[in-house]
């Protein structure tokens, strides 16, 4: 179903449409081709989570398109909320929030993305919202660029007052050469050698990689049980911490089976499942979305070793690319050779939204102001204890 806003200049028309079904595969073509398409703009991660968190929320779909071709696409949301104690309407991405999703954005056809914005823009500008809340897009993006030269920081500009801060570090590994002459650069090469030495003497000893969906049924069970007992001590993960997030992950990397892109490695040991890394190849790109092991193993490196064997197997694959996603732990840091960084872009509109503006930075400052105050382990033993209060 359209809405009722709808524009035609030219041969281009720009829709906003309410439903998935009717765009799912020229939007999923579309992301292939699109210099700024991910694993999170396609449709088999984000119709998953619009089916776990979609309710109370209405979508608002972006396509542009050249004839009967779709040349744009700008997977959006709106929903009630409130924010430094006023209530507003805030449009954001589908995927926004839940399960971790990086480098969310508009969809254009290569060398179209000038004129995609522009009717995406207008798009925007003609929908309800007191609050464009634009999380986790590359800070280098088309969009984030662009938006940011029309809307320079904290002025107002038709109408709208622009802030932004950064969001996410997300370390890569640029694959070039072989992986032998990467491992030679590896601080823990030696480590590594010794660990994979010792793992693949014991009996039972195995790597597995789902990639189709009878053989994704097993691996998920395997990684949604070792992401867990993985982060039981530190009070549970975001990433699978209840049962929405376990059933959208399950459709997910179903989908994921069924197109190919799916890489879901499993370590067994003592035919034991002791480590797991949950991988998905985009346009060439490995991108390691997240892992888990056997904690009565920790000591043993399996994480580790599994690592190794992933990325050795995307050298091997001719991907171009490993990407580490968000996340600034220490072995990322290790094993990376550069990094990109996400940010959050928001525009504030009318008298409502500036109000919610103020209040938020005095409620943000305030907040800052007392986690400054508080010694690192505090603040740690708090994140803890949200974790566990969610589970």
């Amino acid at each position: 179903m359209s809405a009722a806003v709808e524009f035609s200049p030219g041969a281009v028309e720009m829709s906003v449409v309410h439903d998935f079904a009717s765009i799912r595969e020229e939007w999923r073509a579309l992301n292939l081709r699109a210099r700024a398409g991910t694993m999170f703009l396609s449709p088999d991660w984000l119709e998953p989570w619009w089916a776990q968190w979609g309710s109370e929320r209405e979508l608002q779909l972006v396509c542009v398109r050249e004839g009967a071709q779709l040349i744009g696409f700008l997977p959006l949301f709106t929903e009630q909320v409130r924010r430094g104690g006023v209530p507003l309407k805030r449009l954001a991405f589908v995927g926004d929030g839940e399960t971790g999703c990086d480098y969310l954005d508009a969809l254009a056809e290569p060398g179209r993305e000038r004129e995609v914005f522009e009717f995406c823009l207008l798009a925007v500008q003609h929908l309800e919202w007191d609050l464009c809340d634009l999380a986790d897009l590359w800070r280098e993006s088309f969009t984030a660029v662009n938006l940011a030269q029309r809307f320079p920081n904290e002025k107002l500009t038709q109408g709208l007052i622009r802030d932004g801060r950064l969001r996410h570090v997300c370390p890569h590994i640029p694959l070039q050469g072989t992986f032998e002459n990467y491992l030679r650069g590896l601080s823990r090469r030696e480590n590594l050698k010794r660990r994979e030495k010792w793992i693949f003497k014991q009996p039972g000893t195995s790597i597995e990689c789902a990639r189709t969906p009878e053989e994704a049924v097993k691996a998920t069970g395997n990684f949604i049980q070792l992401h867990r007992a993985r982060w039981a001590a530190d009070g549970g993960s975001d990433g699978v911490c209840d049962e929405k997030h376990e059933a959208f992950h399950r459709e997910a990397i179903a989908r994921l089976a069924r197109n190919g892109s799916l890489r879901l490695y499993t370590l067994f040991c003592a035919r034991r499942p002791v480590a797991s890394v949950y991988g998905v190849v985009h346009q060439g790109k490995f991108n390691y979305y997240q892992s888990g092991y056997d904690p009565e193993w920790a000591s043993k490196s399996v994480g580790l070793v599994l690592l190794a064997r992933s990325v050795s197997d995307a050298f091997a694959e001719g991907l171009s690319e490993f990407d580490f996603l968000r996340g600034n732990e220490g072995y990322k840091a290790e094993w990376a050779r550069g990094e990109r960084w996400t940010v959050q872009l928001r525009l504030w509109r009318g008298m409502r939204g500036r109000t919610a503006r103020a209040a938020l930075s005095a409620e943000m400052f305030a907040r800052e102001t007392f986690k400054a105050a508080l010694p690192h382990r505090a603040i740690e033993a708090a994140k803890k204890a949200r974790r566990l209060l969610k589970r």
